[in-house]
Formats: structure tokens, C-alpha cells, sequence
């Protein structure tokens, strides 16, 4: 049953009477959602590798893609198609993703604990996670994949606790919709089938033919990638595999690196760094209800479980990232949100400190944003933070494409764009004049594959491309070490450009590209 509010009275605090408006909570997240949707319209950094690869996507619709489902593009392309190709238009989807996402974690909260404050401050939380906040500010996979979390969470709890069948139809449909953006939502149904079992004694009774009609549902989302991988000898499977270094995978052989225990330990570290204050309240709100409101913490919990324990189980086999397991956050926030106002009813110091480390830290990352473009200085390069992956693309993509025109004055013929990374070629892809075909050639010089090897537009092992190809020019991006004397008659290496974002990146120029030496060319 929900939560009962505490008989406590609260601490006089300027915010509580906004706080316990019904409409509170949606005007503090449209707010948040003008703010960054003016933040996208100013921002100073360029398209990163993935977000200029998904746009990639976006021009080329298909039923799936190498290492993802077809979500990402088609959100892509539906805002492209309204705003335009400029860098707002294929982030917006984010901001917007953030929002909704937030909404459903506001609704969760105000359905187990009853009470107007505690969502709004739920939905402060949401917006508060370090890692939520940046995914929208650029268009991922992460933002719109976390809202289809969100949803399905939201409706799978109201089935539970209110017994709704309809509601178990609309979990199953969203995390069909979830899963085009990611497979790992999968998880969320362990850990709905967990909170069903460990609430068991405490909920109306579950209408299991309802439940797993709502499951099966997930299935309509599986389609389209089936239909693709079956088209694409299974592509996707081999990548995930690669990603662990397990036989089959996209990586070869001899990829398995020995476990090293700083792999378990930075997947924690970096789970409270991208989960931040936020995720530390939803754990000690969940200690906190030990003695009351416990169904409703445990079945958030429940869901949570499964995607934590799974990507721990991962840091034993390879290093993980931080955002994989940034979707499991959204069912500690209620939590979090009921702690932190039984921390000013009963003046929990503790709890109320990290309250306001949360609260200003979503303050402070919203203030910087604004002035982000400071961020472009040596300095940062210096302290080893990845600023080029953000930066000087535009610039970068100037002086390549000054480099480009000069060949074409040179030889009379379209050069070749080639690079040695899929990112780079995405971004240059986006950047240059006319947004043209760029190549890359990661496979043949020992990288994994990409979704450009599974294009025939793109593909440099497809015999048709290469002989229209066959005799132009080129512009390379790439190692000079690296076996470009092999497809072309004769390679010069101009050096780094001036506004080059990666350190080891070599642009080159070569004449006369000449596929019948491309085998030699291969590792």
C-alpha cells in the first residue's frame, strides 16, 4: 500500500509551500526544460562522435544498426525533419527526453507516497543526477532510453500496488519502445518480477495472465532488430560479444585482457559519480525505511537490482562505462525523495547535507554550462580532461576542408575522405561542405567494425564503391604508419592540422586510389 505521510511537523522552509502545489513539480521541469533547450540553442561545443554517428544513422533509416536498435535514429530523423540539420535540432529530442523522464519519475513517487512535496522533490532529484543532467544536454542513446525506463517503471508499480491489468499492457509497450534504444532494458523485467515477489504479502493480488500478456508485449520492439540482424549475419550479437571479449565477438581472438580488480572498483566509483548525491539519498532512504514505508522502497529497489548487479557482474570479465548502469537510478530517486523530507521533519543533519550538496550541485552544473565555452583553454587539456571530444570540430573541419578544395584545384577530381575512426568520419561527415560521404577504414587497419562496413555506400570491401572510387584522390585522417601506401600510388603526409582535436591524428593527402591493392592493405 502507499506510504503513509509522517505525523511530524516539517521544518518552516521557504520552499515547502511551493513544494506541496500540485502543479509545483511540472513547472519546476518545464522550467529546466526551456533552460536547456536555450543552453542547446548557444552551446558552444560541437557534435561528439557518437552524437554526429548517430545523425549518421539518421540519414540512413533501416531496420536496425551495428551496435544499436533504430531508436535513436528515428528520433533523430523526426527532429531533423521539423528544426533542421543544425546541432539544436538533433539534440532537442534530449532536453525533452529529460523532461518526460521526469515526469514519470514524479508520478511514481507521488502514487507510493502520497504526498505533493515528496514528488516535487523527486522530481528536483531527477533533474539533480549529474549523469541525467548531462545526457541532455547531448543527444545519446542515454536521455530518451532512461525515459522509456522512467515509464515502464511508473506503470509497472501502479499494476502492482493498484492492480491495474491495463497498466501491465502499457509497461510491456514501453519497454518495447526502450528497447530500439537499448536492449539493456530487458532488465527492468527481472527486477519488476522480484518486486512482485518480495511484495507479495503487502499488495492487492497480481492478475498474472495480464502481467505476462504486458510482458510479452516487449516483443513488438524486438522485431525490427531480428529482422535486421538476420539480414546482417546477426552483426549486433557479435558486437555486444566483443564488448566482452567473449568467443564469437567482433574483436578478435586475442582481445582478453586478464581481470583487474580497479575494474570492479571503478564501475563503483563510477556509479556515485554519475549517480552523484541523488543516488546516495535513494540508498538511505531505503535503510531508512526499514520500519515504514518498506513495500514501497523495496519494490523500487527491486527494479533497480538486476541492472546494478548485471554490469558488476560485467566489471569482472571488462571495464564498464558510467552510463550503462545510469538507468537503475530513476527507482532510487522516490526514495531519495522521501528521505531527504523525513530529514527536515525529524532533523536528520546527515541526509539534509547531502540535500543541499544535490540541490547545489544541479545549481553549479547549471551555471557552468553557460560559460562552457571557457572550457575550450589549454589549461584543461593539461589536467587530462577530454576536452577535444567536445571542441574544435568546426574549426578542424575548416582547415580539412581547405585541404580538400586544394586537391580538387589540384587533380580535377572529387577527393576521397577517408578516415581511420568512425567518429572522426561522422563528424567530419556532418561538418564539411554538403555534409558529404566520408569512409572508414577502422577494419582493414585492425580496428572493430562499424555500421559503415555494413553500408554499400560505405563499405571499402565492396567491389562496386571501389571501382567508382578506383583512380581519385584522397584526404586522410589517420596514423601515417599505418598501410595507406598500399591502396593509393603515392601518399604525402601533410602533418597535424592547426585545429586538430586528437593528438595522434595525422592528415595526409594521396593520388590515384587503386582497390586491387586493398588486400594488402589488411592486418
Amino acid at each position: 500500500m502507499p506510504a503513509h505521510r509522517s505525523n511530524h511537523a516539517t521544518q518552516t522552509l521557504w520552499w515547502y509551500p511551493i513544494a506541496a502545489k500540485p502543479l509545483a513539480p511540472y513547472l519546476l521541469l518545464a522550467s529546466v526544460l526551456v533552460l536547456t533547450l536555450v543552453w542547446q540553442w548557444f552551446s558552444p561545443f560541437t557534435l561528439i562522435e557518437d552524437e554526429a554517428h548517430y545523425w549518421e544513422w539518421s540519414r540512413r533509416l533501416d531496420w536496425s544498426y551495428y551496435s544499436k536498435g533504430p531508436g535513436i535514429a528515428l528520433l533523430i530523423r523526426a527532429s531533423t525533419a521539423l528544426l533542421g540539420e543544425s546541432e539544436f535540432a538533433i539534440r532537442a529530442p534530449a532536453a525533452l527526453s529529460l523532461f518526460l523522464g521526469a515526469i514519470a519519475c514524479m508520478r511514481m513517487t507521488k502514487l507510493l507516497f502520497t504526498d505533493h512535496t515528496t514528488s516535487f522533490i523527486a522530481a528536483l532529484l531527477y533533474i539533480s543526477v549529474p549523469g541525467f543532467l548531462v545526457s541532455s544536454m547531448m543527444m545519446t542513446i542515454d536521455a530518451p532510453y532512461i525515459a522509456c525506463w522512467a515509464w515502464a517503471a511508473f506503470f509497472a508499480a501502479r499494476a502492482i500496488m493498484n492492480g491495474k491489468k491495463s497498466d501491465w499492457i502499457r509497461f510491456g509497450c514501453i519497454l518495447a519502445l526502450g528497447f530500439v534504444f537499448k536492449y539493456t532494458i530487458l532488465l527492468l523485467i527481472p527486477g519488476v518480477l522480484l518486486a512482485v515477489l518480495v511484495t507479495r504479502k503487502k499488495r492487492p493480488k497480481i492478475n498474472t495472465p495480464w502481467m505476462l500478456v504486458g510482458i510479452s508485449a516487449v516483443l513488438i520492439g524486438l522485431i525490427p532488430i531480428l529482422i535486421w540482424n538476420a539480414q546482417n549475419e546477426w552483426a549486433t550479437a557479435r558486437h555486444l560479444l566483443g564488448h566482452l571479449g567473449a568467443p564469437g565477438g567482433d574483436t578478435g581472438p586475442n582481445t582478453n585482457e586478464p581481470y583487474s580488480i580497479t575494474w570492479t572498483i571503478n564501475y563503483i566509483a563510477l556509479l556515485f559519480a554519475v549517480g552523484g548525491a541523488p543516488l546516495v539519498l535513494g540508498i538511505l532512504g531505503w535503510f531508512r525505511s526499514r520500519r515504514s514505508p518498506a513495500t514501497a522502497c523495496d519494490l523500487l529497489l527491486c527494479m533497480a537490482l538486476p541492472l546494478i548487479v548485471f554490469y558488476l557482474l560485467v566489471s569482472l570479465k571488462a571495464e564498464t562505462e558510467g552510463n550503462w548502469v545510469m538507468s537503475s537510478f530513476v527507482t532510487l530517486l522516490p526514495p531519495g525523495a522521501w528521505c531527504v523530507r523525513e530529514a527536515f521533519a525529524h532533523n536528520h543533519n546527515i541526509e539534509k547535507w547531502i540535500w543541499r550538496i544535490s540541490a547545489g550541485g544541479a545549481m553549479i552544473l547549471f551555471a557552468f554550462f553557460p560559460f562552457s565555452a571557457l572550457l575550450a583553454s589549454a589549461s584543461f587539456e593539461k589536467l587530462h580532461i577530454p576536452i577535444h571530444r567536445i571542441t574544435g570540430m568546426r574549426e578542424h573541419a575548416r582547415d580539412a576542408q581547405r585541404i580538400i578544395n586544394q586537391l580538387h584545384e589540384q587533380t580535377g577530381l572529387d577527393p576521397i575522405i577517408i578516415t581511420d575512426h568512425y567518429g572522426r568520419a561522422s563528424q567530419l561527415a556532418y561538418y564539411l561542405d554538403g555534409h558529404p560521404t566520408v569512409y572508414c577504414n577502422s577494419v582493414r587497419l585492425g580496428g572493430r567494425k562499424t555500421q559503415y562496413d555494413l553500408w554499400n555506400e560505405t563499405n571499402l570491401a565492396n567491389p562496386t564503391l571501389l571501382d567508382h572510387l578506383r583512380g581519385r584522390p584522397a584526404v586522410i585522417f589517420g596514423q601515417p604508419q599505418q598501410p595507406w601506401n598500399n591502396w593509393f600510388s603515392e601518399v604525402t603526409i601533410i602533418g597535424k592540422l592547426e585545429n586538430e582535436p586528437k593528438a595522434h591524428t595525422t592528415t595526409m593527402t594521396a593520388l590515384n586510389f587503386s582497390p586491387a591493392n586493398r588486400e594488402q592493405a589488411s592486418p
